[in-house]
């Protein structure tokens, strides 16, 4: 096994993908993975020597025959394009990539730089590179000895079994201490779904606080008046934007009523150096099946600055949108709109904490007090 210690850092190499995509994106036919692969060796300067590093997969045998070994540079690769797909750069990794560059990515387009766990967010304010690598140690370790219920349902087995594969490759590839970005995905990503395998366990504690799990969360909002609800909108997104650029100072304000059926809250968000950006919130408290439709899309966008660089509508529900207001939003050029819906809510609500406190072992739990306030308004 051949061990290296100057491979380039993965923030290059994921930097390398993005890069690569947006050059490559106007391909009729997609992007040809030989296309992708060779534009990247050249953007990161992958070497022949870099294609040689190696690692012993721990999820195989070793024969004492027969090394079961693999090149590190490909599976990294690997991990970028799974990267890529959860941060909307591409739709596809298999045969043919397929570029996704588009308005919901429209920040990928400037940037230009290694990526580090301090600027990750600038590729992905959301967080989704957690979950699809989550998903991706999961079903790993369906094929693995040790059965799925055992490793779902045990913390200490899912510690020491979780991401295996990646923490070699991470080992031969850039030594003992690692690559800071990777050592940063595996340690993020294992430390969120801990806090979702813990809140699902059916726990109920003393006092204003319980283990929290989506179900509770949607009960709270429901119980919230749809003014009270449009308050929770404004809260989520301000917070949201703040993690998204501290430096940035804030402002914001509820403007209607309940049932107006027009803007709901305005943020301003000043970055400094004359840069103000004004968000305008729409907050729909609807049950599940009465859906968000293209018509009341275009109401919304119709009540602020059509301006995609500083003014930027975003129509929150409980419930989900219709396909043809998906695909309203999509193709609109003369409005920034961001839709999100009833999961969307949720997972921003879960990583921001929002109505949600963490104690002792870093345990979301429900803090009913949070929502008792809420409806005083």
């Amino acid at each position: 096994m051949k061990i290296s210690s100057d491979m380039p850092p993965f923030g290059d190499i994921l930097n390398a993908g993005i890069q690569s995509v947006k050059q490559l994106c106007n391909r009729t036919n997609g992007i040809t993975s030989k296309a992708f692969d060779k534009t990247v060796r050249e953007i990161a300067g992958i070497t022949d020597d870099h294609l040689k590093v190696s690692f012993v997969d721990p999820e195989f045998p070793i024969h004492e025959d027969e090394d079961m070994i693999d090149s590190c540079y490909d599976y990294l690769t690997g991990v970028m394009l799974t990267c890529l797909v959860a941060i909307g750069a591409i739709k596809s990794e298999i045969f043919n990539i397929e570029a996704n560059l588009g308005r919901s990515s429209v920040h990928l387009i400037p940037f230009n730089s290694r990526i580090t766990p301090e600027n990750l967010t600038k590729i992905d304010p959301f967080g989704k590179i957690y979950f699809w690598l989550a998903g991706d140690n999961f079903v790993n370790h369906r094929h693995s000895d040790v059965s799925s219920n055992t490793y779902e349902s045990k913390l200490d087995r899912f510690d020491s079994r979780s991401f295996r594969v990646l923490r070699e490759v991470n080992k031969s590839a850039y030594g003992e201490k690692g690559d800071p970005l990777i050592n940063h995905l595996i340690s993020e990503t294992m430390r969120r779904t801990s806090v979702f395998m813990n809140n699902y366990a059916n726990v109920i504690a003393a006092n204003d606080y319980v283990k929290v799990t989506p179900k509770m969360i949607l009960d709270e909002i429901f119980h919230l008046t749809p003014l009270q609800f449009e308050h929770l909108c404004l809260n989520v997104v301000e917070t949201s934007l703040k993690r998204e650029d501290p430096n940035a100072t804030f402002s914001s304000r509820h403007t209607g009523q309940s049932n107006d059926g027009g803007i709901d809250g305005i943020i301003k968000q000043d970055c400094g150096a004359g840069e103000i950006h004004t968000y305008y919130i729409q907050a729909k408290q609807y049950s599940e099946g009465n859906t968000i439709s293209n018509k009341e899309l275009r109401n919304f966008v119709g009540g602020f600055t059509p301006d995609i660089k500083y003014h930027h509508g975003i129509f929150i529900t409980t419930s989900e949108f219709t396909k043809p207001a998906q695909d309203y939003a999509k193709k609109l050029e003369s409005h920034s709109l961001t839709l999100i819906n009833k999961m969307a809510l949720l997972d921003l609500m879960l990583e921001h904490e929002i109505g949600l406190e963490k104690v002792q072992t870093e345990t979301l739990v429900m803090n009913k007090s949070f929502f008792r306030e809420l409806r005083k308004n």
